[in-house]
This record gives C-alpha cells, sequence and structure tokens, in this order.
C-alpha cells in the first residue's frame, strides 16, 4: 500500500511551518499525522481549522480525548491510541481515566 512520507518541518514553506510549530506548542509534540497532513498544506489547515472549532464546542479537552480514546480502542488503532494517550494526559486525564475509556 502506498504511504504518505511525513515532511520534515524544516523544508516546508513558511506558513506550513508555522503552523507545524504552533501545533508542537500546543501539544507539547508534533504528532506524525501533522507533518503528513502538512504534504498538503490545504490538508494541514484544514484539519487545524476543525480540531479549534471543535474545541469550542460543549466537550471538554478530557471528554474529547476520552471519545478520542474509546473510537481508536474501537478501531485497534495503536497509532491513535498511543497519540491520544499522551494527549489525554495533557487534557488532565490520569492513567486510570485512560484505561478506563
Amino acid at each position: 500500500m502506498p504511504r504518505i512520507n511525513p515532511i520534515d518541518p524544516n523544508a516546508a514553506d513558511v506558513k506550513t511551518t508555522a503552523t507545524l510549530n504552533a501545533v508542537h506548542r500546543k501539544l507539547g509534540v508534533l504528532p506524525n499525522i501533522f507533518t503528513t497532513f502538512a504534504q498538503s498544506p490545504a490538508a494541514l489547515y484544514g484539519y487545524v481549522q476543525l480540531g479549534d472549532c471543535l474545541a469550542h464546542g460543549r466537550l471538554t479537552a478530557r471528554q474529547r480525548e476520552q471519545v478520542a480514546l474509546v473510537v481508536a480502542q474501537e478501531n485497534a488503532c495503536q497509532y491513535c491510541l498511543s497519540a491520544h494517550a499522551a494527549i489525554g494526559q495533557g487534557a488532565g486525564l490520569s492513567e486510570d481515566d485512560i484505561e478506563r475509556a
């Protein structure tokens, strides 16, 4: 199956690099999903904007991460489980919260 390789953030255009740096500052890490989306700046910006819009919904960051963990478990996606466990900790989830989700 073909794969899309993540880009080196230092090799991206100025706007894409700024967006990736903002994601890194916000999350404390730069997950590969963002550097892979950066192959298409429109996809990267759309994904980041969707996340920003959802952050203003009724669910708290903790609740959003709990939902993401449940979906990742149901989809049997180890990458998503790992990513959302780390992001969930940053959103205030304990190890027990993550296990329960």
